[in-house]
């Protein structure tokens, strides 16, 4: 275990960097025992109290465990706390509408094309049982919103990627509690929205079944361009139409 000679003016946070990067790499596993903070301060040529400041960011962050008596351990990081803080920093900054919409554009782009490859038969019954749900929801006037969304989430589950699968639940969920109203604005009111949303599932999931991944990525990718530039301009106007009423 080697550690590098601390140069810069914010040292602890140099210092979190270096424990960092020595759990990525692997250099550090969970329930291995740090340094002491003397010993610590040694090998980075730092003072212990900068030592201090970084074991407890490192503490905050959920990266170690500090046990009073006993030391500092390096502990198991549960997905969790990275997928919760993402979540209600969304919900908190309802202005992050159009980054929320780029990480899930991020996100299914990927999950499209790893469905691709790894769907199987199963998967393919959900995926298309969806789109027949959303062709059902055509003749009757509903929006399709139910089906349009179980349609994504079977992609997203036939990536067989149990981290996408969670990520994507965060996302879908504060899509749902910050967008739901200008979704379903948009639906009602933008003539061939539905049919038109349709014919893209149906080309997505010709895709996958062809096996094309470049293919399906593109698709998945022009459709939620789309729907990300029209969901943000309904927004815009909405935003507009409430300060013009607060003006007056």
């Amino acid at each position: 275990m080697k550690f590098k000679p601390i140069k810069h003016r914010r040292i602890y946070e140099e210092i979190v960097s270096q424990i960092k990067e020595l759990i990525i790499d692997g250099s550090l596993n969970p329930g291995d025992k740090l340094l002491s903070e003397r010993e610590l301060a040694d090998a980075l040529k730092v003072s212990r109290t900068s030592v201090r400041e970084a074991l407890s960011a490192l503490e905050i962050a959920g990266l170690v465990e500090i046990r009073p008596g006993e030391g500092t351990f390096i502990r198991h990081t549960d997905l969790d706390s990275v997928i919760e803080p993402l979540a209600l920093m969304f919900l908190l900054e309802r202005d992050k509408v159009r980054e929320l919409l780029e990480v899930r554009k991020a996100l299914e782009v990927e999950a499209i094309g790893l469905a691709a490859e790894r769907a199987d038969e199963e998967d393919f019954v959900k995926i298309e049982r969806a789109l027949e749900e959303m062709k059902e929801a055509l003749k009757t006037g509903d929006n399709g919103a139910k089906a349009d969304l179980k349609f994504h989430y079977a992609v997203v589950e036939a990536s067989k990627n149990s981290l996408l699968v969670r990520l994507m639940n965060t996302v879908y969920d504060t899509m749902n509690q910050t967008l739901r109203t200008t979704r379903e604005l948009w639906l009602s009111h933008t003539k061939g929205t539905p049919e038109r949303l349709f014919q893209e599932h149906q080309e997505m999931f010709q895709a996958m079944k062809a096996r094309d991944r470049m293919k399906a990525r593109r698709v998945m990718y022009e459709h939620l361009k789309k729907v990300e530039e029209e969901l943000i301009k309904i927004e815009k106007e909405a935003k507009a139409g409430i300060e013009r009423g607060v003006d007056t």
